[in-house]
């Protein structure tokens, strides 16, 4: 796997063990066809990455910014305090390891969305960018 691809694993795995997460894809959903019983839901998406070369010695190393979009819609008659307390332990529970599993060398939040659905209450939705620093060695991304 591409280091990518093994941060926002780590990312969807680390949500996944949130007890109040219902359901956590990496892949969207129509709104729908989840069951009720299966929100908060969290789909967690690879987003936009800025590089830039960071080389020591003989390896071309680089830097790279990723943003991690973390996106959480809840079904609740109260839906913006339910969102607000899944963003909250969504952002508790990543904060114990801001390495990643190793992968990285930081990670946080650095920018909450609310965003509207298309749809009314009971459904809610909010979008975390997760940001994640890490290097690589050119060639073996």
């Amino acid at each position: 796997m591409s280091i990518r691809e093994d941060i926002t694993a780590h990312i969807a795995s680390q949500i996944g063990a949130i007890t109040e997460v219902k359901t956590v894809t990496r892949e969207p959903k129509v709104l729908s066809e989840i069951a009720t019983t299966s929100y908060p839901h969290v789909l967690v998406e690879s987003a936009n990455e800025r590089r830039e070369d960071s080389s020591f010695g003989n390896e071309i190393r680089r830097k790279a910014t990723m943003d991690v979009i973390i996106n959480v819609v809840v079904y609740s008659n109260n839906r913006d305090q339910s969102r607000n307390t899944i963003m909250e332990k969504i952002e508790e529970k990543l904060a114990l390891d801001t390495t990643l599993g190793g992968n990285a060398i930081n990670a946080d939040t650095s920018e909450i969305v609310i965003r509207e659905i298309g749809e009314t209450a009971p459904y809610g939705q909010a979008a975390i960018i997760y940001t994640v620093e890490y290097y690589y060695t050119r060639g073996n991304v």
